[in-house]
């Protein structure tokens, strides 16, 4: 089939096409073409298609090339989402310029981000004017005035184009927001860095964003009963990534209200420590008394959520706990008047402003208010069944971060009706989506029934690059005697490749025992280690990991993903124990109820699936290219003597079984 840049798919993809006259070192690859012609073929179609490219496939390419050519073929623009930023950059700073240079037809693409990702010219002035006072240190006034100096040069006039990182107060002050918001009436209008950014998107072929932006246009789309959103209108769509879509709708669709958030708002309206916000600027008596009590009312709010946690939890918690709130027996909503009477004033105070840029800043603070109130009152209410109210409180910080929080138990019917029912065709991709081999369980969770799906293996030879050893006398989990036989084979293990080495945990506790254990003796053969939280940062560890090849890095739960180590820097991945997450946080509890009590079965629905993509995905951290070779350890004996071990072992790439 020839695409609208006149060559067949073979005829770029394949061994001296297109794509292999113009870039040294590629290699045709057949999964490549074949994912290209089944995107190529649901776009066309407009059906919907889930994909499943295992590592090396070049999925990328497989996807891009097809859109690209669908884009232009039918005047219409297609959006690509991804997760992660890393992902972002490689497709907007390596994939799209090549793909630009060398395909026959000019395309139009555009990075688009999130409003608050913008800098608003008329907030940074009203800030450098009237609320310089907000801030409590001398960096943060520096800060500002990097920013100042920034905004006069940039092109762009997004965060990350600043040549540094402002604290949250800071940014939250000068980024575009739709509350505060004068549109075409501001006198910054026409060099406003957001609507210069909206305006290029309608004559964007491809848009690439990311799935926090996705789901925020969705949500507007949702709460407007509109085809208005944040991007223009669209009917097809990539995403990449995908074994994040639940995770991601579910956070957006979820409700936090948290002491931070009050403060901010409380500190802009009056600012004891400086005298100064909004109540100084109309110099509002009423309004300056009304935060002071709001002030006392919230502190006695989170208060009152912690002393009923401490009790909850006998006395004592740990630096992060999680409780479930149940109706009936939660707190008093004390914060609900002086808020009541907060935005009473502000809507009294409209009438006084002397202009429309100070009567804006006004119903920004006002809405503000008013989705606070509502936010509280349906998490202590507990109005909607459909969701799961739970507190989570953060010990770490001084005073204790406390959140409230309420969360869908399910997003399927929310997916079904507002993305997939609502878009001519949706692509999702990943390296992780299948389970024993088909997608029952992603779609399931995500609440697609209609739809292609191409389930794409690697062109790598596991067979010769990898050996999966799986020691035959290993203790079961449960047993006293497992952790010390896992420090044992560790050891052992650890000696076979001299480091070089993932050791993957799913228990902090764990991890912190065995590394305790081991690290002595590898600093004596020489053997660098690293645990994740340390010293080092996430990112700092793996650099470090990367230069020292004779290191060994423990980690948890963020290491199992996202983690690319590439050469003899890692040859070996040692997996403690099958990830079967225990369903004790709030939301996990809600999830296997509804499956009881619709009938189903827990574990076949929920905590095998579940566990069967997160050891794919800690597998997938070994083998990243075709000169990659090494070994995955499997240390918990389950995957051997239980009947559901067939399903985890159909579940990785083919590879030579080592069990001794």
């Amino acid at each position: 089939m020839a695409t609208s840049t006149s060559l067949t798919l073979r005829e770029i993809f394949s061994p001296g096409g297109l794509i292999a006259q113009h870039l040294d070192g590629y290699e045709f690859r057949e999964e490549q073409l074949q994912m290209a012609h089944e995107v190529s073929r649901a776009l066309t179609s407009s059906d919907h298609l889930i994909v499943e490219a295992g590592t090396g496939v070049g999925k990328s390419f497989a996807y891009l090339i097809p859109a690209i050519s669908h884009a232009l073929r039918s005047e219409q623009k297609v959006v690509i989402s991804t997760n992660t930023i890393s992902l972002q950059e490689q497709l907007v700073t390596k994939d799209i310029p090549f793909l630009q240079r060398v395909l026959p037809r000019d395309f139009n693409i555009l990075l688009a981000k999130g409003r608050r990702n913008y800098l608003s010219r008329r907030r940074l002035k009203n800030l450098l004017n009237y609320e310089r006072g907000l801030f409590d240190t001398y960096e943060e006034v520096e800060q500002l005035a990097a920013i100042e100096e920034w905004a006069e040069q940039s092109v762009d006039g997004s965060r990350a184009d600043l040549p540094l990182q402002p604290h949250a107060q800071v940014w939250d002050k000068v980024a575009s927001d739709r509350d505060n918001c004068l549109g075409r009436n501001c006198e910054t209008y026409d060099t406003c860095f957001y609507f210069k950014v909206r305006r290029e998107m309608h004559n964007a072929d491809l848009l690439i964003i990311n799935h926090h932006l996705l789901f925020s246009d969705l949500a507007i789309r949702q709460a407007s009963d509109s085809t208005m959103g944040i991007l223009p209108d669209y009917d097809y769509l990539i995403i990449d990534e995908a074994h994040h879509l639940e995770a991601t709708a579910t956070s957006h669709a979820s409700i936090n209200f948290n002491n931070t958030r009050v403060k901010w708002l409380l500190d802009s309206l009056y600012n004891e420590r400086s005298d100064d916000g909004l109540a100084r600027r109309f110099n509002s008596s009423e309004l300056e008394a009304q935060t002071i009590e709001a002030r006392e009312q919230t502190n006695k709010l989170f208060n009152s959520i912690l002393e009923e946690i401490k009790e909850l939890d006998e006395g004592g918690y740990g630096t992060t706990l999680t409780h479930r709130i149940h109706e009936g027996d939660f707190i008093e909503n004390v914060l609900d008047a002086p808020l009541a009477a907060i935005e009473k004033t502000l809507k009294g105070l409209q009438d006084q402003a002397p202009t429309e840029d100070d009567e804006q800043e006004i119903i920004a603070h006002q809405r503000h208010c008013e989705r606070l109130r509502d936010e509280l009152d349906m998490l202590i209410r507990q109005n909607d069944p459909n969701y799961v109210y739970w507190i989570e409180i953060s010990t770490r910080n001084h005073p204790p971060r406390i959140v409230l929080n309420a969360t869908p138990a399910n997003v399927n019917q929310m997916l079904q009706e507002y993305l997939f029912r609502e878009k001519s065709s949706v692509i999702m991709t990943s390296a992780t989506l299948s389970t024993n081999r088909n997608f029952a369980y992603f779609k399931a969770r995500v609440g697609i029934n209609d739809c292609r799906e191409l389930l794409v293996h690697s062109p790598f030879n596991f067979k010769e690059q990898v050996q999966l050893h799986i020691p035959k006398d290993m203790p079961d989990p449960r047993s006293r005697e497992f952790t010390s036989s896992v420090i044992d084979k560790i050891r052992h293990y650890l000696r076979l490749t001299h480091g070089k080495a993932f050791v993957l945990f799913t228990s902090y506790k764990m991890m912190d025992e065995v590394y305790d254990a081991i690290a002595p003796d590898l600093e004596e053969i020489g053997i660098t280690a690293f645990k994740q939280g340390g010293d080092l940062s996430r990112t700092d560890m793996l650099e470090a990991f990367r230069e020292d090849t004779d290191s060994v890095l423990f980690g948890t739960a963020s290491f199992w993903e996202g983690v690319d180590v590439r050469g003899a820097a890692l040859s070996n991945v040692i997996i403690t124990r099958l990830p079967f997450e225990v369903p004790t946080h709030p939301v996990m509890e809600a999830r296997v109820k509804q499956i009881k009590e619709s009938g189903g079965d827990e574990f076949s629905e929920f905590s095998l699936p579940e566990a069967i993509l997160r050891l794919k995905q800690g597998f997938g951290r070994l083998i990243r290219t075709k000169n990659d070779r090494g070994i995955v350890v499997i240390l918990d004996p389950r995957i051997q003597t239980r009947s559901y071990g067939r399903a985890f072992l159909r579940s990785l790439p083919t590879c030579e079984i080592v069990e001794k």
